[in-house]
């Protein structure tokens, strides 16, 4: 097996490749590079798995252990490329897009993107706002009132689906927690797009969370993976609570056109 690490972005970033199998043998050895980049001050991985021909159980032990690393740090994990023999194994796991901190992307120029930093001086393209009673009733049309405002972007359509479920999910929990008042209150979302990202707040009036719930880990509750679908699907995910009561969730995505 071959290993070769690459950073990124000031260090905060490592780019692992892999060539070969990973299995009993040699995940200790990825294991340990990466531990040596952590503690240099990276706090998000790549692993670049285009080469990787097999791997076996030993990999969902380097992936909990990289979890369990970089949640604290605030950091993620990014699987990408793998093939679609090795994406199989992966998917056995559980922990691609279950887990806060752990994501898959087509290849790493992907993976990069998604984690590059936000200039949050750079204005948007354009702004569009909606606002719309806080009922149950109004989430499938909420969602196509956002891909149809990002339609002239010509996001793909995985990238799209990707922003429709996360917006989905944050307004589900606006409707769901953040609406004392019932169909009297109103739930508001803005869409900013800029040249390499798009931004959408949704934003209630409740009480405010902080998005720190625990994840239910009753695999078979009825609630309680919103969150986690958000942090999984998006980029970004931030929280906040408003002075005047209510919360803003704030989702951003890295886009790029659709190739057609």
């Amino acid at each position: 097996m071959e290993i070769d690490l690459e950073h990124r972005f000031d260090a905060r970033v490592c780019v692992v490749h892999i060539s070969g199998e990973l299995d009993l043998g040699t995940v200790p050895r990825v294991r340990q590079r990466i531990s040596d980049a952590l503690t240099g001050g990276c706090v998000n991985v790549v692993l670049d798995m285009a080469d990787v021909a097999y791997a076996d159980s030993s990999t969902f032990s380097l992936l909990v252990w990289l979890d369990r690393e970089l949640e604290p740090r605030d950091g993620k994990l990014i699987l990408a490329g793998a093939n679609a023999n090795v994406g199989r194994v992966l998917e056995l796991s559980g922990l691609v897009g279950a887990a806060p901190t752990i994501g898959a992307a087509d290849d790493v120029t992907s993976a990069l993107s998604g984690l590059e930093s936000i200039d949050d001086n750079t204005p948007p393209l354009w702004i569009e706002r909606m606002v719309l009673p806080a009922t149950a009733d109004t989430l499938a049309s909420a969602r196509g009132m956002v891909c149809d405002v990002l339609e002239p972007l010509d996001i793909a359509d995985a990238g799209l689906f990707d922003i429709r479920v996360a917006v989905g999910e944050a307004l589900a929990n606006a409707i769901r927690h953040g609406s004392p008042g019932g169909d009297a209150d109103q739930v508001s979302i803005e869409v900013s797009a800029y040249a390499d990202r798009v931004m959408i707040r949704v934003s209630d009036s409740g009480n405010g969370f902080d998005g720190c719930s625990v994840p239910n880990e009753d695999l078979y509750a009825s609630s309680g993976r919103g969150v986690m679908f958000m942090r999984a699907l998006m980029d970004h995910v931030e929280f906040e609570s408003c002075t005047d009561g209510g919360t803003v969730v704030t989702l951003v995505k890295h886009v790029s056109p659709n190739p057609r």
